[in-house]
């Protein structure tokens, strides 16, 4: 692994509520390509602005690089097309009348051509088994909603995944079915901010864990099984941590 690229490099980001309440303090780390990593904490910990804050949606200083590139104003469009953010609400990312248009949306605005989009489309729906390319999305559960998400995201090839509770509001058959999708990325860089620590233990290699500022960064393993360290910071293991067999 560390002979692989940095996609993510994060030097000392702050960040704060409009109320001027500290959301992010001094949060450094960085990600190699390949990575599956969760970022677990209590809620007000800044997981979600952290993931905002990646995208320029969340104002922040200190410096953000993905991929290389410096995330500034003039390279904001660029760190978009690099970093895929799956926001919690798949309706805040769904908002044409069909699913093709919604997953074409992406590629289309990178300049692509109709058959390059064409390609994406049908390629990226594939990948999340979703055949609902003609619906409207306001006729899909939630969980082909999210699925929905996800392929509009894909169909950009972006360098960074990045996922906002993932499995939060899916039913059993649509987390494990998620799970499942999640497991098969081998090859692929994704952040998961998540209060799912089960999905935590059956996906990522590693965990950090953040409460405004890095409170601990390592292994799956490790982390997860702190029980002290869990309880320090208003979490408990993962329910079935007996019967999980870490990556």
């Amino acid at each position: 692994m560390s002979d692989t690229a940095v996609i993510l490099e994060c030097r000392e980001v702050r960040s704060s509520y409009p109320d001027g309440t500290q959301a992010l303090t001094d949060v450094s780390f960085s990600m190699r390509e390949g990575e599956r990593v969760a970022l677990i904490g209590p809620n007000g910990a800044g997981k979600s602005t952290l993931l905002r804050a990646l995208i320029g949606v969340q104002p922040s200083e200190g410096d953000i690089h993905v991929d290389g590139i410096r995330l500034t104003t003039k390279t904001l469009r660029d760190i978009r097309t690099r970093v895929g953010l799956i926001f919690q609400n798949p309706d805040d990312q769904l908002f044409s009348p069909t699913i093709e248009e919604d997953v074409g949306f992406g590629p289309a605005a990178m300049g692509l051509s109709r058959e390059e989009v064409r390609e994406r489309v049908r390629a990226a729906l594939e990948d999340v088994g979703l055949s609902a390319a003609g619906r409207n999305p306001l006729h899909l559960s939630f969980g082909e909603r999210r699925l929905a998400a996800i392929a509009a995201v894909l169909s950009m090839r972006p360098a960074l995944l990045a996922m906002d509770e993932p499995t939060s509001n899916l039913d059993p058959a649509h987390r494990r079915r998620l799970i499942r999708w999640l497991r098969k990325r081998e090859s692929e860089t994704i952040l998961l901010a998540t209060h799912d620590l089960d999905m935590v233990a059956e996906t990522c290699d590693r965990v950090i864990l953040l409460s405004r500022r890095v409170a601990a960064d390592g292994s799956a393993r490790d982390i997860l099984t702190d029980t002290d360290l869990l309880a320090e910071h208003g979490l408990e293991p993962p329910l079935g941590m007996q019967g999980i067999e870490f990556r």
